[in-house]
């Protein structure tokens, strides 16, 4: 291969953060769950639970619409033509708007291809660990909503409760989670005392999930080999080595091409020595 013939270049990869994008994709399906919930629980101290929490995920996608649009090559092209324009309005707070974000992601499949799912499938098995925390992040966030939500409801008809709003059903509830426990807020209903049970027992692995996270986060970090591999060299690097490699096939040839001229002359040095002696 000659330093003229052109090194291909790699196709664009499409799925580059997978866990991700199933994460974000689920916290947007999540949304639409809540919208639904909003309908019937609107006029109750539940349907307040829901806009926290819905506030919350929408405050999350404006940070994520953000990052990709100042990560974005061409700014301008991210929001028109790779249609980025869905992300920012399913970002708002607002019932039902979260659909425009699901449709960017299925607009976004429709453009993959068959090799695209394949380094999806591979991406998220060779990184379990982070898979298992974003599953971890969404679980914790799916309880704290339904434990909150329930807890008003079942401690609402008890007279000495002392959970009555929906800032105090979300404080206990990440208090429990946390197992913390302050005491501030608790549950006096045999209903709400089983929530209490399953919230700290889903709390106590959600921790033991985040916990296995970080030791094989600083595990991988002593195990970081500093040089680098053969695959990031990039096509200038190759080039270059091109033509290293055709400089010397260049002087190898040169030599060789002297070698046998030398080698001619000693050849006819001899056959004239061989005449000289054969007159004598």
């Amino acid at each position: 291969m000659t330093p003229d013939q052109k090194i291909p270049t790699p196709r664009p990869q499409i799925v580059i953060h997978a866990n991700y994008e199933l994460f974000a994709l689920a916290l947007a399906l999540l949304q639409v769950i809540n919208s639904i919930l909003w309908l019937f629980l609107r006029y109750q101290e539940e349907g307040r639970v829901i806009i926290l929490t819905a506030v919350g995920i929408s405050l999350f996608f404006i940070a994520d619409s953000v990052y990709r649009w100042l990560r974005a090559p061409d700014r301008r092209r991210f929001l028109f033509g790779r249609r980025g324009w869905l992300l920012w309005l399913g970002s708002l707070p607002l019932p039902f708007i979260a659909l425009l974000r699901i449709l960017w992601y299925r607009w976004a499949i429709r453009n993959l291809r068959r090799s695209d799912y394949s380094d999806m499938v591979q991406i998220v098995v060779e990184k379990r660990a982070q898979s298992t925390l974003l599953v971890a992040i969404l679980a914790a966030l799916v309880v704290v909503e339904a434990a909150a939500t329930l807890i008003l409801g079942v401690e609402s008809k008890s007279a000495q409760a002392n959970i009555q709003t929906a800032g105090d059903a979300e404080w206990w509830t990440i208090v429990t989670m946390a197992t913390v426990g302050y005491g501030d807020k608790y549950p006096v209903t045999a209903a709400g005392r089983v929530i209490a049970i399953f919230v700290m027992i889903v709390g106590v692995g959600l921790f033991g999930v985040l916990t296995s996270f970080l030791a094989q986060w600083f595990v991988r970090s002593r195990q970081y080999d500093p040089t680098p591999s053969r695959e990031s060299a990039s096509a200038e690097d190759v080039q270059a080595l091109l033509a290293k490699l055709d400089s010397i096939h260049a002087l190898l040839e040169e030599k060789d091409a002297a070698h046998q001229s030398h080698s001619a002359d000693l050849y006819a040095r001899l056959d004239e020595i061989e005449k000289r002696l054969g007159k004598e």
